[in-house]
């Protein structure tokens, strides 16, 4: 979003500037712990400025190109000194400096998207990632490209460009003639990536799925299995105090007691015989290594911040949870949720455990599952919207599933005609006063500098509206 300082400057020129209200694709689902749900996982904030780059250019319209920082910034996982490299896979949308991220599966991404399934845009940006700055120093990179002296701003900047290539392939970009060897690395990479590129997603860095479990009293709820991308240590599992109060025990597949798992392993809930009904949580804790290609979306105040994708492995502190329901007879219903980006919507999962038929309504339809038996509701969701939805069920059983949808770069919804007659010269960008903050792509410290310039030496209403875009990369709000 523009600066209040950059709306002004606008009004000034008496053009108004505009921007798409991008919105995060976080999933908030009160009492549970779903797929996407930011309580689980690794939770950061943008740390700093960019540590690595160059600028370059991208081309926002026709002919039409905007000054932008490419490079390595970070993010510092909340509550503990840990800071995460990372690169950016959305490169229209504006960094927010106050956002909180947090860890997600490519579904829930716009890696996700169709558009991209042929490029096959996932696997070769984690190839990318494995094989690049800085999973792999300057001085290696070198020697396998054959091109000498790349320094890290070299390598950074070239690694970012060729994700962009993959991530956001509709928005031309162009290095400039100073940094040769960047240029000459990029297309080795993209060659590289092209040829070589097919590494799979890694696997969280924790996670309890599914994100709930169910039955009748007296019997073993589950199994919830745990799964890790890596640890130091086993998985710490516990029950809360309700469970605990109700007499449940944790147990594996052969009813023996655990409170530790490592990943692979299935957890059980064994609720003593003619229990009361009642719900618990069950947490999973560990020191875990987040692994290299996980993504991050970031939400400010329902406001979205560009997606992110994890550069380096680190050891972090992670938590994650599940939710156990139980009942001595009757329905016994549970509900899931997660975001599913190549359908543009929330699916949710109903689900019924007990020994009756469970009806449950949701997006204003009623839905009857069987004993046992489950049903996946899709339902859609416009992109950039916000939703909330009510599941509610048998027994005063309710649960609300809210967030905000993004599943598209605004780069998807967009073709730029490549230009003959690109600028002689690119839209001055005069050094910020003070430090940048995650400034890849259209950078806080000189988005806005450059936007300014733009709207003073560009005459005419053509050349402003050349400036109206969804917003700058990396620019704060």
């Amino acid at each position: 979003m523009f600066h209040k300082q950059g709306r002004a400057v606008s009004r000034i020129v008496a053009v108004m500037l505009t921007s798409g209200l991008a919105v995060g694709s976080g999933l908030l689902a009160a009492g549970t712990a779903a797929a996407d749900d930011p309580a689980t996982g690794v939770k950061a904030k943008l740390d700093g400025g960019i540590r690595y780059g160059e600028q370059i250019e991208h081309e926002v319209r026709p002919g039409r190109w905007l000054p932008v920082t490419a490079g390595q910034f970070s993010l510092k996982v909340i509550g503990t000194d840990t800071v995460l490299q990372v690169y950016c896979i959305d490169l229209l949308n504006d960094t927010l400096k106050d956002a909180t991220y947090h860890e997600t599966d490519w579904a829930s991404t716009s890696l996700s998207q169709p558009e991209k399934a042929k490029a096959k845009a996932g696997p070769k940006i984690q190839w990318l990632l494995e094989h690049s700055f800085p999973n792999v120093d300057e001085g290696a990179l070198s020697k396998a490209s054959g091109i000498a002296g790349l320094t890290k701003d070299d390598a950074a900047a070239a690694t970012q460009v060729a994700i962009w290539h993959y991530s956001d392939p509709n928005v031309p970009t162009k290095q400039s003639d100073d940094h040769e060897k960047t240029k000459k690395f990029t297309d080795w990479l993209i060659a590289q990536a092209d040829a070589k590129g097919g590494a799979e997603e890694p696997k969280p860095s924790l996670a309890l799925n599914p994100g709930s479990g169910a039955g009748k009293s007296g019997d073993l709820l589950g199994p919830i299995t745990v799964t890790t991308g890596g640890t130091t240590d086993n998985v710490t599992v516990a029950l809360d105090k309700k469970g605990a109060d109700a007499g449940i025990a944790l147990v594996d597949k052969n009813g023996a007691a655990v409170k530790t798992a490592k990943s692979g392993d299935q957890l059980f809930a064994k609720v003593p015989a003619g229990a009361d009904a009642g719900t618990a949580t069950v947490t999973a804790d560990a020191t875990a290594t987040i692994k290299i290609g996980r993504a991050f979306v970031g939400d400010d105040n329902g406001k979205h911040s560009q997606t992110l994708i994890l550069a380096g492995a680190d050891k972090v502190k992670v938590n994650a949870l599940a939710t156990l329901s139980w009942a001595p007879q009757g329905a016994v219903p549970t509900a899931d949720a997660a975001i599913d980006c190549t359908k543009g919507a929330l699916v949710v999962t109903l689900g019924n455990k007990g020994d009756q038929p469970a009806t449950f309504k949701v997006g204003g339809k009623e839905y009857t599952v069987k004993p046992n038996g489950t049903e996946a509701v899709t339902l859609p969701v416009e992109e950039d919207t916000k939703y909330d939805f009510t599941v509610t069920g048998p027994g005063g059983f309710s649960k609300q599933f809210g967030g905000l949808l993004n599943c598209k770069t605004d780069s998807a919804t967009q073709t730029p005609t490549p230009s003959a007659s690109a600028p002689a010269s690119p839209v001055p960008s005069p050094s910020p006063t003070g430090p940048e903050l995650a400034s890849t792509g259209g950078g806080m410290g000189t988005g806005l500098t450059a936007t300014l310039a733009g709207v003073l030496v560009v005459a005419g209403g053509a050349a402003v509206y050349g400036m109206r875009r969804r917003g700058r990369h990396s620019r704060t709000s």
